[in-house]
């Protein structure tokens, strides 16, 4: 595992002060335009390491500190990592979680090793998701904890990196519900296998009980393209937990949001379900959740077509139902950057 530490110093880019915005204009559960717009621009950053994605933050006006927890071992089908940024007053915090790279993501949701593994007190969820997220979980539990306090996020990393081997630091998380916090609002996020890992991460705050004053702080759960973990009964108790706070948007026909295949086990989506209303649209939501591609071999051979559709684009070729271009950010970035319909904005 590794972990890092950058500054967000960005004097003179306030833009109408974000940070206060996203502290009080939004309410807990409230779709927001501008959330979106941002938490998009942040999950795909993600991408590019936590110095461009600080640089990214500071450039849409956000100064604080961000931490990244990375860690990836192929061998086991884990590969994540998690940004976690803290407000310089430190009451706003934004959870970024980076999945899989995009051209390793149809043998990794698809690999005979991601049979489903039990999940925490209730259901199941897809093996190599629950692995990555597990291997998060401890230290970002820690950092979030942090938060919650208002402990410094630097200094928390080097308490998590004593000098002297063997020597345990104290767990912050011991601290939360002990005096009153410093956090305001969070905010989750991600793109791809990256959303369903924000997802993951969202379960752990409101199943752990340690975490139970934090769970009113969590603004919302904004996923970009996410493909399914849960099965039917895990999907059903985190519908009920923070559906209502869920976002998942679905650009036109990313089959990414269709995986894992039906043939791998039965998976399904949870809250609220956004899609495009058009190529250069905007996000509107619909009622009928998006449902699994039926067999491996469709999925791959899915993939193999669609990459070669998008690598030699034919303007009178047939428009295919799913699409690996589609899965990109940059589309989930175009469309939240423009109006919406169909959602409450003060």
């Amino acid at each position: 595992m590794r972990l890092e530490h950058a500054f967000t110093k960005c004097p003179g880019t306030k833009k109408g002060d974000p940070a206060e915005y996203l502290i009080d204009g939004v309410n807990e559960g409230q779709y927001d335009h501008g959330v979106v717009e941002l938490l998009s621009a942040a999950s795909a950053w993600s991408y590019a390491g936590l110095e461009t994605y600080t640089d990214r933050l500071c450039q849409m006006g956000l100064e604080g500190e961000v931490v990244g927890v990375c860690v990836r071992n192929e061998a086991i089908l884990v590969d994540a990592a998690a940004y976690l940024y803290q407000s310089a007053d430190k009451r706003l915090g934004i959870l970024t979680l980076r999945g899989v790279q995009q051209d390793d993501i149809i043998p990794w949701l698809t690999d005979p090793r991601s049979t489903m593994t039990p999940f925490p007190t209730v259901g199941s969820a897809h093996g190599g998701l629950y692995r990555s997220g597990m291997a998060l979980w401890p230290t970002l539990r820690e950092f979030l904890a942090a938060l919650y306090t208002g402990k410094p996020l630097g200094k928390r990393l080097v308490e998590l990196s004593p000098k002297k081997p063997g020597k345990r630091p104290e767990s912050e998380v011991e601290q939360i519900g002990k005096k009153k916090p410093q956090l305001e609002a969070l905010y989750i996020t991600g793109h791809s296998t990256g959303g369903s890992l924000a997802g993951m991460a969202t379960a752990g705050i409101h199943i752990d009980p340690k975490f139970a004053p934090m769970r009113p702080l969590v603004r919302g759960l904004y996923a970009y393209g996410p493909a399914m973990f849960a099965d039917p009964t895990l999907a059903r108790t985190l519908d009920k937990l923070f559906g209502e706070k869920t976002y998942r948007f679905m650009y036109e026909n990313d089959f990414v949001t269709k995986m894992p295949p039906l043939a791998v086990g039965r998976y399904e989506h949870f809250g609220r379900q956004m899609v495009s209303s058009n190529r250069d649209g905007v996000w509107v939501e619909e009622l009928r959740l998006d449902r699994q591609i039926r067999a491996h071999l469709t999925a791959n051979v899915v993939g193999a077509m669609a990459r070669w559709k998008d690598a030699i684009y034919l303007s009178m070729s047939p428009t295919m139902r799913y699409a690996w271009g589609d899965h990109s950010p940059t589309n989930y970035m175009r469309i939240s950057r423009n109006a919406y319909v169909g959602l409450d904005h003060p």
